[in-house]
């Protein structure tokens, strides 16, 4: 049994995406050019003592890291096989997948997009995954493609959308 298991696990196609290092790096120049330029205009208005320009600093200092730290992501944030998708870890069939939406920002400068996938939970539909840009290294247009491609390919007709519950035996 466990000889079988390991077997279709080597034969399964497996498409791995890390991070988008290119558009990590980006976001965090942008944030700083936003925060020196936030730092100028308050460190020259009168009033603004030393204690103040410290919380500023420390307020910038936070929004130029938090973008730093998907550096640390070393592993992929999405996997496609034959048997499913999974994002950050968490794992579906290609049959509990409902729908994907792409979702375009309206202010481009600060955010990329989002791509959700729609699964069907007690027969409604409910977001699964909210993937950003900077989740995977190819653009959400293709990768919303190769989604719908790979869901086309390996799905059974009459489960596509159904709820497929697994019982784990001990």
């Amino acid at each position: 049994m466990v000889e079988k298991e390991l077997e279709q696990e080597k034969k399964t196609e497996k498409i791995e995406f890390g991070v988008n290092r290119r558009l990590i790096f980006s976001s965090c120049l942008l944030w700083a050019a936003v925060g020196l330029l936030l730092y100028v205009v308050f460190s020259h208005i009168k009033g603004v003592n030393g204690t103040e320009e410290i919380i500023l600093l420390v307020f910038i200092g936070l929004c130029i890291l938090r973008p730093l730290f998907r550096f640390i992501n070393i592993a992929p944030t999405v996997e496609l096989t034959e048997r499913g998708l999974a994002y950050r870890g968490d794992f579906k069939p290609w049959n509990e997948i409902k729908e994907t939406e792409l979702k375009k920002p309206t202010i481009i400068l600060f955010s990329q997009g989002r791509l959700k996938i729609m699964t069907s939970i007690n027969g409604r539909s409910e977001v699964a995954w909210d993937i950003i840009a900077a989740d995977v290294s190819i653009s959400l247009e293709e990768l919303a493609a190769l989604i719908h491609s790979m869901r086309d390919t390996y799905t059974d007709d009459e489960t596509i959308g159904t709820e497929i519950f697994v019982d784990k035996k001990v």
